[in-house]
């Protein structure tokens, strides 16, 4: 019986392999292929990466503990020696990325760079013993991102730009020194907390709610406001960005008054 090599397996012997061919019962998977019991050849990138100190691929293309078990010590290794991580306009880049390099927080990594990350939705770098080294991070353009955290003594410069569905925005970053926020124009909440900004611009974030400044080195001619759209012969006590207007002004009435409290008290 040729036809179809198909054979009787007698009870008891199911899934046994007989003389005219292989057998397997109609309701029975075929078994799993085995994983290869040689590792996969490495990535000629990877020990270049923890050379240089620079990752600039996306970040799937890093060693992956599920393809190889040593690859996870590989993987941290890349990470934990770079000094620059830079991932601009990857589609695949999620929020787990990101937090996987804060959490191991490479002692020598100065620049972060996700521009164009349009599926990043949030970004947090806290506490300040988080990435103690990093003075430049660049978030700008990604499109999901809607919530940004950091607490930093090291940071020197974050770029927000063109960040247009970002909502809420929490620097506390001692040393900043420029932040960029043109573009932002969804952020409702706004917090800076740093000893040497002095200069700010916010006309773009025509929706803003709520401000709390507390930078000493700010005063309130390096603010940029949203333009007015109301007419050119409107006072400017009564444009239209007033709400905006408002909350730098309550701030600085905050800062004057605190400041006259030390002096007196």
């Amino acid at each position: 019986p040729r036809k179809g090599w198909l054979t009787y397996t007698r009870p008891g012997a199911r899934g046994e392999a007989s003389a005219c061919g292989l057998v397997m019962a109609k309701d029975k998977a075929p078994a799993k292929i085995a994983k290869a019991a040689v590792e996969p050849r490495h990535d000629p990138g990877w020990e270049r990466a923890v050379e240089s100190g620079v990752w600039d691929r996306p970040a799937d293309a890093l060693p992956d503990a599920d393809d190889w078990p040593t690859w996870g010590a590989l993987r941290e290794r890349i990470l934990v020696n770079a000094t620059e991580i830079c991932i601009t306009h990857t589609p695949s880049l999620v929020d787990a990325f990101p937090e996987e390099v804060v959490t191991l927080s490479p002692p020598g990594l100065t620049k972060m760079e996700f521009r164009g990350s349009k599926k990043l939705t949030k970004f947090v770098c806290s506490p300040t013993t988080s990435c103690v080294s990093l003075q430049r991070l660049d978030l700008s353009r990604c499109a999901s991102l809607r919530f940004v955290l950091l607490q930093s003594d090291s940071l020197l410069v974050v770029n927000l730009s063109k960040c247009v569905s970002l909502e809420k925005a929490l620097v506390q970053v001692k040393n900043l020194t420029s932040v960029t926020l043109d573009g932002c124009v969804g952020v409702k909440t706004l917090m800076i907390w740093s000893d040497t900004l002095a200069e700010l611009d916010l006309s773009a974030c025509e929706n803003l709610q709520k401000l709390e400044l507390r930078c000493p080195a700010l005063e309130q001619d390096g603010i940029k406001m949203p333009e007015s759209t109301s007419k050119v012969d409107t006072p400017k006590t009564e444009v239209e960005f007033l709400p905006v207007a408002r909350l730098v002004l309550e701030n600085m009435n905050a800062r004057a008054e605190m400041n006259r409290k030390r002096t007196t008290g």
